[in-house]
Parts: structure tokens; sequence; C-alpha cells
């Protein structure tokens, strides 16, 4: 989580925000663009609950940690190894993510690994993959991604 689930704005790192108090210097909150807030407080949900609730079922918390973790992978992903299909859905959630094609990552890296500036850009991107899903623009693989989709109309 990079934001407050309930505001929107920007986590600010702690020796920052002591050295603010300390000097007396305000701090100006800083919002994060919408998809990410919308994916902070889905897992925020899961912390606080257990569950998060998506578009089509609740899922427990572990299933959408893990699923947020393959997102971060996915978007991370070189596209001659996504094959061509999926190489455009990829291009698409960067595009929509107003972002430089895997956030202009040379090489390869765990999540863990990359440095907070392309820790946050592919965090984006993934909260964006989630909105696309959610509004029906893309369609999500995997065992958990109808869960992303709208739920189907039932009378």
């Amino acid at each position: 989580m990079i934001s407050c689930a309930e505001h929107g704005c920007r986590l600010e790192r702690v020796h920052e925000v002591r050295r603010a108090h300390r000097y007396g210097e305000p701090m100006t909150p800083c919002p994060v663009p919408d998809a990410v807030a919308a994916l902070d407080r889905l897992t925020f949900e899961g912390i606080a609950t257990g569950s998060v609730t998506l578009p089509s079922r609740t899922v427990h918390v572990g299933e959408w940690l893990r699923l947020l973790r393959t997102l971060l992978d996915e978007v991370s992903m070189v596209a001659s190894r996504a094959g061509p299909g999926s190489a455009a859905l990829l291009h698409q959630v960067w595009d929509a993510a107003d972002l430089p094609f895997r956030a202009g990552l040379n090489l390869w890296r765990p999540y863990e690994r990359l440095s907070p500036a392309h820790q946050e850009a592919m965090l984006q991107a993934a909260a964006t993959a989630v909105q696309l899903a959610a509004n029906g623009r893309i369609i999500p693989g995997g065992t958990l991604g109808p869960a992303l989709q709208p739920a189907p109309y039932r009378r």
C-alpha cells in the first residue's frame, strides 16, 4: 500500500514526518491516482477484515495477496515472454496507466528488488489492470480473474 485507505493520500516515510514535525514544517497531502487508491482500499479491507470484496465475489485476504503479487509479476513481464495476445493486453494496461511500458524497466527483477519509483509504477499498472477488469474493458485470465470482472446480470 502506498496510500491511506480513507483519504487516498500518499503515505509518507516516518523520518520525513518526524523531520517536518520537529521543524514545524507543514506537510501537504499528496493524492495518489484513483486506481491506486481503490487498490489500496481493497488491500486495507483484506488486512482489516480478513477478506476482500471484489466485483464478482468475496475472497480471503490470502487469495487477494496472491492475486496482487501475480498481477505485479505480470505487469513487469517482457512482451516477448507474454505472447502476442497477452503482450497487447499488457500494452493496453500500461497505456491506460499513462506510464511507459514496464515503467522503462530493462531487466526483470522481483518486485522487492525494484527501486521505490519502479515499485510504485508497477503498483499503478496493477491497479489500472484491476480497474480495467472491473469496468469490463479487459478480460483477466487465471482462476481468480473472473472475480475482478463485473458480476453477471441476474434476474
